[in-house]
């Protein structure tokens, strides 16, 4: 995690280059999501709503304040004169992307997921500052997608770093009660845990009313952690890790895991992104997002990759093992009705934000999923999650009257092929419509700026 010191510089900066580049701009708050009280209107767009798997075709769609006011056939809707019109023929219009897994190591990243059209945003190893940055781009201080922020990772063992060691039952309970005091949106539960201490704390996280979420504690089980109704689990491949390996169990992990009301994070892309920089760890390096990267991400990438662990042979064996389990875990529980929501555990080593998202939608419909169910684990599912969980006033992750605006508008139809979601003409966060262009121009001020520093 970067410091406090780099944080605000990054913050500071994002702004400059914000309100430098919007035409129009004069002060980098006139960028910031919903300010303005003008109405956008995408005129003659196909809707995909992301409500069920259909598009409304020639639709003109109202946003104002912030949110959609309109919605419906383009004969019918008329547009305000003080509109700015958007022409939407030919052309989608979906909800915003929700990747569910990410670190955000600082805050050049946000502006790196919105230009690959991601708006919300689940952070799994908070931080003080990440429930601050949440406020501030909550009450448009700071311009970045949506915010949401689990507590530092509770695990057994000594402290050190952020994370929080509860290994007794008393630990636990005052470890809930202060990540709730603190603001955070869950707790997160790491690989050390005791059976003891994982039963302790899920029960006080109950009484506080906040969501547990993350790994699957090693001597706790998938099963113990099934039957406690942990609310998400982070990645598919913690079946493997804490679980038998054997296949023939997936049908009976699917269904225990539907019975359990339990969301799963698939994240096929972390597995797929070790076994690539095992094998060139340069070239995933050398990928172009790199650019926009920070210089102390880069850094703390070169230290914390694959490659440097202590047995290379025996990790890549066992991934090499877990990624074809994931996969197939993946579609039993779909086709079992779990819900699956996307995250790809951005920005750890080798996993670009914003890009990952699309690389994980793409790993998903390879597992089996069609096109619009590997969206809605970015879309509708995330925000049923959010609704049940966090928020139940939250109102994004579908295309409908009265929805936070979060939109992107695309070349091609997604429901056909899922790639045409990276390929947005413009994405609109919380009503701020932005172009792909102005996007691409901040995106290279920002990286610009790194060498400056």
């Amino acid at each position: 995690m970067m410091t406090s010191r780099a944080w605000a510089f990054l913050g500071a900066g994002l702004l400059s280059v914000a309100g430098a580049l919007l035409p129009g701009c004069t002060h980098p708050a006139q960028l910031l999501p919903g300010v303005s009280e003008r109405a956008v209107a995408f005129v003659g767009v196909n809707v995909v709503p992301m409500d069920t798997e259909r598009v409304l075709t020639d639709q003109t769609v109202i946003v104002r304040n912030g949110l959609i006011t309109s919605l419906g056939p383009s004969a019918e809707i008329t547009v305000p004169k003080d509109a700015e019109r958007i022409d939407g023929h030919g052309r989608y219009l979906m909800p915003g992307l929700v990747d569910f897994h990410v670190h955000l190591h600082s805050e050049e990243q946000l502006l790196s997921y919105l230009a690959h059209g991601v708006t919300t945003l689940f952070e799994l190893d908070g931080s003080p500052r990440h429930v601050e940055l949440r406020a501030e781009l909550a009450a448009n201080q700071r311009f970045g997608p949506r915010l949401y922020t689990s507590s530092p990772l509770l695990d057994g063992g000594p402290p050190g770093g952020r994370v929080v060691s509860v290994t007794t039952p008393e630990q636990a309970r005052v470890a809930v009660v202060r990540q709730k005091l603190a603001g955070y949106d869950a707790v997160k539960v790491y690989d050390n845990i005791t059976p003891e201490v994982y039963a302790i704390l899920v029960a006080m996280a109950r009484q506080q009313r906040i969501p547990v979420v993350g790994h699957v504690p090693r001597t706790v089980g998938v099963e113990t952690v099934l039957r406690s109704h942990q609310a998400l689990i982070s990645h598919g491949e913690e079946y493997f890790l804490a679980a038998s390996r054997d296949e023939s169990r997936l049908a009976d992990l699917a269904r225990a895991t539907k019975e359990a009301g339990t969301s799963v994070v698939p994240d096929l892309v972390h597995i797929h992104t070790s076994l690539r920089m095992l094998k060139d760890l340069e070239g995933v390096f050398a990928d172009p997002e790199s650019r926009y990267l920070s210089p102390e991400v880069m850094r703390n990438w070169r230290y914390s990759n694959p490659t440097r662990r202590v047995d290379v042979a025996e990790f890549g064996e066992r991934e090499r093992a877990a990624y074809p389990f994931v996969q197939h875990l993946t579609l039993a529980l779909q086709k079992e009705g779990v819900r699956l929501v996307l995250g790809t555990n951005a920005s750890d080593a080798g996993l670009f934000p914003g890009k990952s998202t699309h690389l994980e939608l793409a790993e998903l419909v390879e597992a089996g999923l069609t096109p619009y169910e590997a969206l809605a684990t970015g879309t509708r599912n995330a925000v049923a999650f959010i609704k049940d969980h966090v928020d139940p006033a939250a109102r994004f992750g579908t295309v409908a009257v009265g929805q936070q605006a979060d939109l992107l508008l695309l070349p091609g139809n997604p429901l056909e092929d899922v790639g045409q979601a990276d390929r947005a003409l413009g994405v609109m966060v919380r009503g701020q419509w932005l172009k792909r262009e102005t996007l691409h121009k901040m995106r290279e001020t920002s990286a610009r700026s790194f060498s400056e520093r």
